[in-house]
């Protein structure tokens, strides 16, 4: 209990004297807001999270003004459940469970917004798959009329952090992770002692401008690399630099507790790789933070959402919403 109270003064005490410092922590007042994911549109930066157990199934806030710490609205539902025929018997999405949104914009398309998402299964709430909801407008609400997810690998343990993608060249893609731990009780982080899932392999999948139709199947980008990285992967994001050169940025570790931390790798054979040599980019001590990772990041601007955990090894007093700007220059990230 001391060490958890020195902890969280240590890091109240970095973060007062770097408010003017980038990037910026906190910036909801110590809300909640697991998994974030970013999107800017028509000059305007929003924010989406992980269902936050304060009554939004998915958090939403935005700022006109990104770089400023301050500025962001107040948080409401940009996925309310109610009279969605996902959630509703003959659906196949249990309400609170919604992980991981990411919400497009179908510039390609028609206009339109779409928002990956993945909750748990009506049929084995254990596993959680990936759906698509819909909405004409950015901060929602959305929508999905399916009666089955979108991607949905259950024998494998499901699938998980959805990140859809428009490269330069006008192909679509999805990226995502095999959830492998759920189909073996948590895995490694739920209980060291389990044999643990090899699998949260990271996928590309080609579609439509539609977002949801496939085209071919998924292939693997990237898996974990054993004990080093609690046999775990996730939340993958990729950005292209002006030189053309593929960052795969990625989570590894437990997200529950100071293991977890976010690494990139690169690739310069196009965007299904090989991807080469692995590079980190945030870990528990950087800028005085406890298990950073979950990074998005809007790829025009270079602006990036990530969460760090409010208390040292532990999310039980919640994951915050930290904000900065991914700086590649050749094949190295840093963030400022």
């Amino acid at each position: 209990m001391l060490s958890s109270t020195l902890d969280s003064l240590l890091i109240g005490l970095l973060l007062s004297v770097q408010t003017n410092a980038d990037p910026r922590y906190n910036v909801l007042d110590g809300a909640n807001f697991p998994d974030p994911s970013i999107v800017k549109v028509h000059g305007k930066s929003y924010a989406f999270a992980t269902n936050d157990g304060a009554g939004h199934n998915i958090p939403v806030t935005s700022n006109p003004r990104f770089r400023k710490a301050s500025g962001w609205s107040e948080i409401t539902d940009a996925f309310p459940t109610k009279g969605v025929p996902a959630f509703e018997e003959g659906g196949w999405a249990v309400e609170g469970t919604t992980w991981a949104p990411d919400v497009n914009h179908l510039t390609d398309y028609d206009g339109s917004f779409a928002m990956y998402y993945s909750p748990a299964l009506q049929s084995n709430d254990a596993i959680h798959c990936i759906g698509l909801a819909r909405s004409k407008k950015v901060e929602g609400p959305y929508n999905d009329s399916s009666t089955a997810p979108l991607i949905c690998p259950q024998e494998a343990g499901g699938a998980i952090d959805a990140s859809g993608y428009l490269d330069d060249d006008n192909k679509r893609y999805i990226l995502y992770k095999i959830d492998g731990p759920a189909a073996n009780n948590g895995g490694y982080c739920n209980s060291p002692d389990n044999p643990p899932s090899l699998n949260t392999s990271l996928m590309l999948q080609r579609v439509k401008h539609d977002a949801a139709t496939t085209i071919g199947g998924p292939v693997v980008l990237y898996n974990n690399r054993g004990i080093e990285d609690s046999y775990n992967v996730e939340a993958p994001t990729i950005v292209k630099s002006k030189d053309g050169i593929y960052f795969l940025f990625f989570s590894f570790g437990c997200y529950s507790d100071n293991s977890y931390a976010t690494s990139y790798v690169t690739s310069t054979h196009g965007i299904a790789g090989p991807y080469g040599k692995r590079k980190n980019l945030l870990r528990t001590g950087d800028f005085g933070l406890f298990a950073p990772g979950g990074a998005d990041i809007d790829e025009k601007s270079g602006n990036v959402v990530f969460q760090s955990s409010k208390t040292s090894g532990t999310i039980d007093d919640g994951r915050v919403l930290n904000t900065g700007k991914i700086i590649l220059k050749g094949r190295s990230a840093s963030l400022k």
